[in-house]
């Protein structure tokens, strides 16, 4: 976590980057601000892929570019961490679709996905399933949009518990409940996609 004095001067530097779009200065500040926070969850989700197709760094990267141009309003530290969750999420889903759409390489990606609370439980999904738990999430999100935003900044940004609590502005114990909720949804759309 950040201390409040690191806080400060992101959050300005977010709002100013947002008013003033294209001034490089800001953007060479901005990002390298945020550049070890955004690689850390590129890697996360990254980590123990066996045919990786792109690599932490080239993540962030694109990540990056896809926030640029985007008019969501960002206030603060945790509002950028969820527009980069977001963002790379449907980077993720993009590729995975790409490569699905290109059968005849025969090769599949795999993302390592973790929404258990200590980090302790991960997936790996193949491009399909990592399909199957976007369309999840999005229905997830029609009825329980707060539980859908926790699962997504757990599996996608790798935020711990309490950072999750904070970013969603909830009580530890919420954001527990968020998650086990959302881990229990999800398990049932996902064994019984009827």
């Amino acid at each position: 976590m950040t201390s409040s004095d690191e806080t400060q001067p992101l959050t300005e530097w977010l709002r100013d980057w947002q008013l003033q779009s294209g001034e490089m200065r800001l953007d060479a500040r901005l990002l390298e601000a945020v550049y070890t926070e955004l690689r850390r969850m590129a890697a996360q989700r990254l980590a123990r892929e066996s045919r990786a197709t792109i690599t932490p760094t080239e993540l962030v990267h694109e990540t990056w570019l896809r926030l640029k141009p985007s008019g969501a309003h960002i206030a603060d530290r945790n509002s950028f961490l969820r527009l980069a969750s977001v963002a790379m999420r449907h980077l993720l889903i993009d590729q995975a679709r790409e490569r699905l759409s290109q059968k005849r390489y025969g090769v599949m990606q795999t993302i390592t996905v973790s929404l258990a609370g200590n980090g302790a439980q991960q997936h790996a999904l193949d491009d399909t399933q990592l399909l199957d738990l976007d369309r999840a999430l999005d229905a997830l999100a029609s009825g329980h949009p707060r539980v859908a935003e926790a699962v997504v900044l757990r599996a996608f940004a790798g935020l711990d518990l309490h950072e999750l609590a904070d970013t969603l502005r909830v009580s530890l114990a919420t954001a527990k409940r968020d998650l086990a909720f959302g881990r229990a949804w999800l398990a049932a759309t996902l064994r019984d996609p009827a």
